[in-house]
């Protein structure tokens, strides 16, 4: 389980930073032994049944443990092309039970290319499992399961990114899922899609917020508001036994970002909107939410407290994953300050931190995959009450978008133009909302950006509205005026929840809003979300058309876990 010199130099280049996560390598897809013997699955004196290959199979003489040893369900995440994060958390009457796990070319682990055991559960990392499976092949599914005490884990199902030419890819976008304001359907969901390739989560996969503060629908534990670490894991737990998400991440292979409510509402560097000074140290307190996040996340490991990276799907994407919450970020500016605006259009006004930015521009400038898309957390368009004078758009609506952070955003407006980079794409989420946008640096100014043709857009961005996180529900009106007074916005859709899909190939990147009814959200039945837009963007026009209806699914995908 360890990893070499050389593998370390070569994630850090992927990565921006060596994974520090244990490994653990497969063998070749042609070295895979024959079908398995009587392997059922179900344990036994001998595990697995023995199937024919020279892996280790799990051994327990006994009684099985208690059937709660896992409570929380099985995820993977941050695919490559020759490795994938696998993730469970152990909850046995006795937690320092010894972990095996399988991974297989076949749901019935017929197949099987590694299988090992991995040590005892600790409680130092809240007897959370994480293993980096390397060795595998390019675009290839895999599933997988662990054992402890005799019992064995719901079968997960994970995919690794291609390597070289690719022509086709599939992802699912979606943020923002409080759990007091209802159920998680969207999810759901997305777990019964066999041609999705990942899960793309921007964002507030918890909300920090005391029962009852912030939607009734669901009680929360800890009751209380989140300020220590115990209370961070105790959230993430609860949410990990939600059936819904552990649908879809038992399917898919998850990469996220974090918003504020993985720590704090409208968080930044020094401090948040809801931490006040008798609720402790905010560095403690964020400390601690990252802590909890990256134990309970299938996320990948290195410096400490760093989010942000870049992952690759052959030619066809680069997938650039951003952290513009709390890397860097300075205060949002209050708007009823006489000196706001100022603040707003400071030219050393940080919102990803001048090292991320950086490395923005950077793997922007060198990326050889066709389309660049940008994860991220917040509305990169401008939200414009009406247009002021000389063209130039009034003050913000809010501030805690890209709105409130002028210079940030002109700096990365003005590098993909002057660098004359194509196929920039920023996948957006934390507002709730559906959003269509041309971004351009100036959509109120016809000298800059021309509506009619996209001319003077260097990019679009698609906002996914929240799994349960409330919107806005508003008139025709009010959304046809803020249509009239942001021309770059070709739709907007203010109050449903839901999804996104994003269809992926070298001609275009098709997107697909999932929408179910605000009523539908907060009752337990399952519920299919229905399909409510579609906007197409084309290779080196960064120009947004209306679709007619869905990209059409994927032909033949493997099939979902059992």
């Amino acid at each position: 389980m360890s990893i070499t010199r050389r593998e370390l130099l070569r994630r850090a280049g992927l990565l921006g930073v060596a994974s520090l996560i244990p490994t653990f390598s497969a063998c070749a897809a042609d070295d895979v032994g024959g079908e398995a013997a009587d392997d059922t699955g179900t344990g036994g004196t001998d595990g697995t049944g023995g199937p024919a290959d020279d892996l280790p199979i799990y051994a327990w003489e006994g009684d099985p443990g208690p059937a709660s040893v896992f409570t929380h369900g099985v995820a993977s995440g941050d695919p490559l092309a020759d490795s994938v994060i696998l993730w469970t958390r152990i909850s046995p009457d006795d937690p320092s039970a010894e972990v095996f796990f399988e991974a297989a070319l076949d749901p019935e682990f017929g197949q099987r290319v590694a299988a090992g055991y991995l040590g005892t559960s600790d409680e130092t990392r809240d007897h959370t499992i994480k293993l980096d499976l390397d060795g595998l092949d390019p675009a290839t599914t895999y599933y997988y399961r662990f054992w402890v005490q005799g019992v064995v884990s719901p079968i997960g199902r994970t995919r690794t990114a291609p390597d070289g030419a690719s022509d086709h890819l599939r992802f699912v976008v979606c943020s923002c899922s409080s759990l007091a304001h209802g159920y998680f359907h969207g999810y759901r969901h997305i777990g019964t899609r066999a041609d999705i390739d990942a899960v793309i989560h921007l964002g507030d996969y918890i909300y920090e917020y005391a029962s009852g503060a912030y939607g009734d629908i669901r009680e929360y534990e800890p009751a209380h508001e989140c300020l220590a670490l115990a209370d961070y894991r105790m959230r993430h737990a609860q949410y990990k036994r939600d059936a819904d998400l552990q649908a879809a991440h038992r399917q898919h292979p998850f990469i996220t970002t974090w918003d504020d409510h993985e720590v704090a509402n409208d968080g930044f560097t020094d401090g948040a909107e809801n931490h006040t000074a008798d609720e402790g140290d905010w560095s403690t307190r964020k400390a601690a939410g990252k802590q909890a996040y990256f134990e309970w996340m299938p996320v990948r490991e290195g410096e400490p407290g760093r989010i942000y990276r870049q992952l690759s799907y052959g030619d066809l994407v680069d997938l650039i994953v951003l952290d513009t919450r709390l890397e860097g970020r300075e205060e949002q500016v209050t708007l009823s300050e006489s000196d706001s605006l100022e603040q707003i259009n400071d030219p050393e006004r940080q919102l990803l931190g001048a090292e991320q930015e950086a490395w923005l521009l950077e793997r922007l400038s060198t990326s050889t995959s066709q389309w660049k898309l940008l994860a991220q957390q917040i509305l990169m368009g401008q939200i414009i009450l009406q247009a002021g004078s000389g063209g130039e758009p009034n003050r913000p609506f809010i501030t805690d978008p890209w709105d409130g952070y002028e210079a940030a955003r002109r700096t990365v407006y003005a590098h993909i133009a002057d660098n004359d980079i194509a196929d920039v794409v920023v996948l957006t989420g934390d507002i709730h909302t559906s959003w269509a946008n041309e971004l351009t640096a100036n959509p109120a100014d016809p000298a800059v950006y021309d509506p009619d043709t996209g001319e003077g857009a260097v990019s679009v961005e698609f906002v996914t509205p929240g799994i349960t996180s409330p919107g806005l529900p508003v008139d025709m009106a009010t959304i046809n005026l803020l249509l009239a007074s942001n021309p770059h916005v070709k739709w907007v859709e203010l109050e449903h929840r839901g999804y996104m899909t994003i269809d992926v190939n070298v001609d275009r990147i098709h997107c697909d809003w999932w929408h179910i009814e605000q009523d539908q959200i907060v009752l337990p039945d399952p519920v299919t979300p229905v399909h409510a837009q579609a906007y197409v963007v084309e290779t080196l026009v960064s120009r947004l058309i209306l679709g007619s209806e869905p990209a059409a699914e994927k032909a033949d995908p493997p099939p979902l876990a059992p």
